[in-house]
């Protein structure tokens, strides 16, 4: 944490590119939240890589906000858990007995040992009737609860019924599992209470299906794919063959800003809006969401709810990001689509469903390429903040709430 009392409102920028504190580097985050859309410019280079900035994120961002972890439709069954690190705290999200969900700790209450290390052939998802720990064979119930302890009868006054995993603050919204370290955060339904009323309340995500999901490693840091999602200005170049040719980034526009969510329209290529109009068909390889009207079937969205739940939406699908550091220049990343549940009685639908993840394998991949050599880039000494166009306008919001973060932390 930094050692600063307090930080102006509006420092002068550090001469260097990458400041040499972490202080400096506080101040240059600031400065750049602080200039006019119209001058704004991207963030110094050492915010992408230094490793107490990144120390600083974990502590006062992933510790302190709420981190959506999975689709309900992903554990449908009791039993069902999704296995996460969330900023190095592990977590297991688990669909009780009694079809609950919580958000339990994967540190087994006798010698601190992760229940679902890595290496120990674990999957990231599944079923299970008990959550074993490997080490000395102490198990827990569905609710965390410990069930069996071989060889502690010699333990004085030991009773497994006091013995329970913890449970982390968790709540549910538009059918995603949150968690937050935080008691004093405000519930999800007052923090994206505008976010939902005006824009991602009508896709009734929760209704939806989680059809597809694809882990990836990643070698840059964090910041810079939660960037590369949230503008539209590279469909010119990374997504030439791709996007571009139905979602040109030229006409592409965004929200004001606001201090829980930024939101960017994508307004398909004019000659396909028209016929949709026309016909009033959305023509979509899916069914749309119930309740979207023909300006939806016209335009994709990009959403933000900060710090990191993303989602790419369209008028028959909605794409869903979990993104988490995992170091300095590293992150993991879990990208899935949903689509109105009832869609797979659709003719031909295994065929059309393969086609479309193809399509977003191959968007994706584009994204891996211009992320991987942007975290190659910030590291060179050629490096400097550069300019930002007004389709980066989301990269500009998300500087303003990255300073809040440290105006708070500083105060």
């Amino acid at each position: 944490m930094s050692t600063i009392a307090e930080l102006p409102a509006s420092p002068a920028a550090p001469s260097s590119s990458c400041p040499s504190s972490l202080d400096e580097l506080f101040a240059a985050v600031i400065a750049a939240s602080v200039k006019p859309r119209e001058q704004s410019e991207s963030l110094p280079a050492a915010s992408y890589f230094d490793p107490d900035f990144l120390r600083f994120e974990k502590e006062e961002i992933f510790h302190k906000e709420w981190i959506s972890l999975c689709h309900i439709s992903q554990i449908p069954r009791a039993g069902d858990f999704i296995r996460v690190d969330v900023a190095e705290e592990p977590m297991i999200v688990v669909r009780s007995k009694d079809m609950s969900i919580k958000v339990l700790s994967r540190t087994c209450r006798h010698r601190g040992m992760d229940l679902m290390p890595t290496g120990f052939g674990h999957p990231d998802e599944g079923n299970q009737r008990v959550i074993l720990c490997p080490y000395h064979l102490w198990s827990y119930d569905l609710d965390g609860q410990l069930v069996g302890a071989a060889e502690m009868q010699e333990a004085e006054d030991f009773d497994r019924t006091e013995v329970c995993l913890h449970n982390f603050r968790s709540e549910i919204w538009e059918g995603f599992v949150f968690v937050t370290l935080s008691e004093d955060i405000a519930p999800l339904a007052e923090k994206y209470a505008t976010l939902k009323d005006r824009f991602v309340g009508r896709w009734d995500m929760a209704a939806g299906e989680l059809v597809w999901s694809a882990h990836w490693e990643c070698d840059f840091n964090w910041k810079i794919l939660l960037e590369n999602f949230m503008e539209a200005y590279h469909h010119l170049g990374a997504h030439m063959k791709t996007l571009e040719p139905f979602l040109p980034a030229k006409g592409c526009s965004t929200e004001p800003y606001d201090p829980e969510y930024s939101c960017m329209h994508l307004p398909l290529k004019e000659s396909m809006a028209r016929e949709i109009r026309a016909s009033g068909d959305a023509n979509t390889p899916f069914p749309v969401f119930p309740g979207l009207d023909i300006d939806d079937y016209c335009k994709w969205w990009v959403f933000l709810g900060n710090p990191n739940f993303l989602l790419f939406s369209a008028p028959d699908r909605v794409y869903w990001y979990r993104l988490l550091p995992t170091g300095p220049e590293t992150c993991t990343l879990m990208t899935t689509m949903i689509i109105p549940r009832g869609a797979s009685e659709i003719p031909d639908y295994e065929k059309i469903l393969e086609k479309e993840i193809q399509a977003g394998i191959d968007f994706h991949m584009e994204d891996m390429e211009v992320c991987a050599a942007t975290q190659r880039g910030v590291k060179s000494r050629g490096y400097k903040p550069g300019r930002l166009s007004h389709l980066e306008q989301p990269i500009w919001h998300f500087q303003k709430y990255l300073a809040e973060v440290i105006r708070k932390a500083c105060a």
